[in-house]
């Protein structure tokens, strides 16, 4: 994908072994009517000065005979650097065009050219979140060429598309070279996006230390890349950044999780990827979430969904909305989680939604999990929290105990305020021995009040005998404190919450004065209003931002794409 272009020192596109050069035209004596390879290369420097400017200016008059292959060759860079840019549509209307011509290319060159073609759309059509059809194509490429002609590329679309699948033995099976010190900066880029990918794997698996390990890896071999350093590709970093950011979040450490990717937003939203996108806005808003900023966590919600119906992606447009219902749910607001649903509804069941993406299973899995809070929370018994059951046990069965922890703590809560006490407060002693003993915290200080009660009755339960689980008295101890901590932040925060979870006209309009260092005095009499209402929409900006003074409003507002 992304990954696997790099630039050399002279600053042009640099592909993996076997991409381009593998169908450069061949070396021949220059005769009468042959191109000279001088001429070649002030044709491509030509064209290349001209692409950057309009990447389709010549697509459509590319000569139909051998001298247009180091023309082709110009376009293929270009479309990879698209690729990069997040520009995916205009990557693909390049690929159509050099497909166009392939019939008029010598049998070798439209062979090897094929290939190439090829991997550019597998890698566009995971740059979409088209998983399955991005991976059914790289199977076919390393099928039918082996590990040459890109193999790079081809192998971690192969991977991705095993891990998204969960098949999780055949991506173990996989053959994994160590990266080289010494290699391309293509392999470099490569490899940083291979050890991506693993440690996404690590954390569904709850290896929280190696995801850690592995993400940091890549970042580094990312920011040392020239390929990350470059416009099209800056944006490479934040996958493993992500991934960090969402392992210090479970852990517990939310501060260093919001430093990581708090301010990088625009970059999510600008070139950022499907994977970077959507673990980067679920852990913002639930770090918000966390600190009872309701308000803020609604707008990063809202952004993620904006984003998701901007760039296409279905999938993290309906898990923004499962998150927000989960969230309105929280709050008391049964009525807007219903209208939530119904726009989750819509997204879940458009036409437009890939069938890959259906037999992945992500948006189905949100769906789901959307629709069975809602109806827990409209009328609670058993056969509500039935459906619920299922995805806990669909996720011990795929063998992904991180989810498995959170839909188990969840799952406790329900069976706990319907009176099965006795199996939720069992439930939740195994899911917090299990997940805390991986370092995962989270999941057991939020939600609402039952939790709470589950803390209250294990612990009393444990320090009034002699059970062996007496050693989990600290760490019981201080998941307790948490949640109380929380608890009395949402007391507090619940009064704010009753004026609405997103910023008003009105507040916008003051909030972009705040910009311009406007005092009360001088943005009422711009906007024609007192001043002591202009410090009543302060205090609401700032409830609603989690934030205590102008410069940081001005600060988030900006990251959040307000201003």
């Amino acid at each position: 994908m992304d990954g696997y272009i790099s630039r050399s020192d002279d600053g042009k596109t640099a592909f993996p072994k076997g991409v381009l050069a593998a169908f450069a035209p061949r070396r021949e004596p220059v005769g009468a009517g042959e191109q000279s390879e001088s001429g070649s290369v002030a044709t491509k420097a030509r064209l290349s000065s001209r692409l950057v400017q309009n990447p389709l200016r010549r697509c459509t008059k590319l000569r139909r005979t051998r001298a247009s292959l180091p023309e082709i060759r110009v376009l293929l860079s270009r479309a990879w650097e698209l690729l990069l840019a997040q520009r995916v549509g205009q990557a693909k209307e390049l690929i159509d065009q050099m497909e166009g011509h392939l019939d008029d290319l010598p049998p070798m060159a439209t062979q090897r050219l094929n290939a190439a073609t090829q991997l550019l759309r597998a890698a566009s059509l995971a740059f979409e979140g088209q998983w399955l059809a991005a991976f059914t194509l790289a199977q076919v490429h390393l099928d039918r060429n082996g590990a040459s002609h890109g193999a790079y590329v081809a192998l971690t679309l192969y991977r991705m598309g095993l891990w998204k699948l969960a098949r999780h033995d055949a991506f173990r099976a996989l053959p994994r070279p160590l990266p080289r010190s010494d290699g391309s900066h293509s392999e470099a880029t490569s490899a940083a996006f291979d050890l991506s990918i693993e440690a996404a794997l690590a954390i569904d698996h709850l290896g929280l230390t190696t995801a850690k390990r592995l993400a940091t890896d890549a970042l580094n071999i990312f920011e040392t890349s020239r390929a990350s350093r470059a416009a099209a590709g800056e944006a490479l970093v934040m996958l493993p950044l992500s991934l960090i950011a969402q392992v210090h979040y479970e852990q517990g450490d939310l501060n260093e999780a919001e430093r990581l990717i708090g301010d990088r937003l625009p970059l999510v939203d600008s070139e950022g990827s499907i994977e970077s996108a959507l673990r980067s806005y679920l852990v913002l808003a639930r770090i918000a979430r966390h600190r009872t900023h309701y308000g803020l966590a609604s707008i990063l919600l809202r952004g993620g969904e904006a984003l998701g119906e901007r760039r296409g992606w279905p999938r993290l447009i309906v898990a923004c909305v499962a998150e927000r219902i989960s969230l309105l749910l929280e709050i008391g607001r049964l009525e807007e989680a219903r209208l939530s649903l119904d726009h989750c509804d819509h997204y879940s069941s458009q036409a437009s939604v890939n069938q890959q993406e259906r037999l992945n299973g992500d948006i189905a899995h949100d769906w789901t999990l959307a629709r069975c809070r809602l109806s827990w929370a409209e009328a609670p018994s058993k056969e509500a929290a039935s459906t619920f059951r299922q995805l806990y046990l669909r996720a011990v069965e795929f063998g992904t105990p991180y989810a498995g922890c959170r839909l188990a703590a969840e799952y406790a809560a329900m069976l706990a305020s319907i009176g099965e006490t006795e199996e939720a407060d069992a439930l939740f002693l195994s899911a917090i021995k299990f997940g805390t003993s991986a370092g995962l915290y989270q999941p057991f200080v939020e939600g609402g009040p039952t939790p709470g009660a589950m803390h209250e009755r294990i612990y009393q339960d444990i320090n009034n005998s002699a059970s062996a689980d007496r050693e989990l008295l600290p760490l019981l101890g201080s998941l307790l404190f948490q949640w109380r901590v929380r608890r009395e932040q949402r007391q507090r925060a619940s009064s704010a919450s009753a004026n609405g979870n997103t910023l008003t006209r009105r507040e916008l309009d003051i909030l972009s004065r705040f910009c311009h260092g406007l005092t009360n005095k001088s943005i009422a009499r711009a906007l024609d209003i007192s001043p002591e209402t202009v410090k009543s929409h302060t205090k609401r900006i700032f409830i609603k931002l989690g934030v205590s003074t102008r410069s940081e409003a001005v600060s988030r507002s900006k990251s959040l794409g307000l201003l």
